[in-house]
């Protein structure tokens, strides 16, 4: 209690950054957004390009291995160089706060697709979409790292390309782990079922923008979503109801066929 209180006041004395603000010699345009260690910014470079500048939360600085978290994240997008994941540009300190600046991603977040563009997704649309997150998280996993943050804001399309942003959290995998016991928690893990865990949620996502509910009672997705028993086997499988995928190849042959399924259906 007295350790979030005296966050938030840290968090209060969090100057923001403005339109026009130069910092070290980029010219900010505006705030993307917060998260739980970096707040982000859409800057201009010296030859007029945007990037994002990602700066450490003071709290984080207080309470943490602040250098460290830097440090991850930039290991990571070292070490993952892909067209669907932004590019490491460089690392910096502006007044004692340590930022890393990296590749802008053009496309929309799922978050905005879904809720403020209304976008709603069949079940082949959803599975297919599906089936590209996948095949970039296995890439992620292939190279050593697990995401653990695959959340609809930080997935985006661009004109049909899928990107994943934020790699605040990633980290190296490590096989023999004590799963989490709750579930809010399985997406923190780091092993490869933490990030299938939050796939699975994301496709839920997905099939619920075009959900249309009767009623007022609330149901579980299983009873509320009209879609095939072999999607459903998938999603009990992704969310640990059932046998957990042990890698993102079985997972990529199963999404396959189904899709092939219906298609022909």
């Amino acid at each position: 209690m007295i350790h979030t209180l005296f966050r938030s006041l840290i968090n209060a004395f969090e100057h923001t950054w403005k339109s026009g603000d130069n910092v070290d010699g980029f010219e900010v345009t505006h705030m993307v957004g917060k998260g739980s260690y970096g707040t982000t910014y859409s800057v201009k470079l010296r030859n007029g390009e945007e990037a994002i500048l990602k700066r450490i939360r003071p709290y984080k600085k207080v309470f943490s291995n602040h250098v460290q978290y830097v440090q991850n994240e930039r290991n990571a997008l070292e070490t993952l160089s892909n067209p669907s994941i932004p590019g490491f540009l460089l690392a910096g300190e502006y007044k004692g706060i340590p930022y890393l600046l990296m590749e802008k991603m053009r496309g929309k977040t799922f978050e905005e697709l879904i809720f403020q563009e209304g976008k709603r997704y069949s079940e082949e649309e959803s599975l297919r979409i599906g089936l590209r997150l996948v095949e970039i998280v296995d890439f992620i996993h292939q190279k050593g790292y697990v995401h653990r943050d695959l959340r609809i804001p930080n997935i985006l399309l661009d004109k049909g390309e899928l990107q994943v942003i934020d790699f605040g959290l990633a980290c190296e995998i490590r096989t023999e782990e004590d799963f989490p016991e709750v579930h809010k928690d399985f997406m923190r893990g780091k092993s490869k079922k933490s990030d299938f865990y939050a796939i699975g949620h994301f496709l839920l996502f997905l099939l619920y923008s075009s959900y249309d509910p009767l009623g007022k009672r609330e149901e579980s997705w299983e009873v509320e979503l009209s879609i095939h028993q072999d999607t459903k086997a998938i999603l009990r499988r992704l969310l640990q109801i059932d046998e957990e995928y042990q890698d993102g190849s079985h997972l990529m042959e199963d999404l396959k066929k189904i899709i092939q399924t219906l298609q022909t259906e």
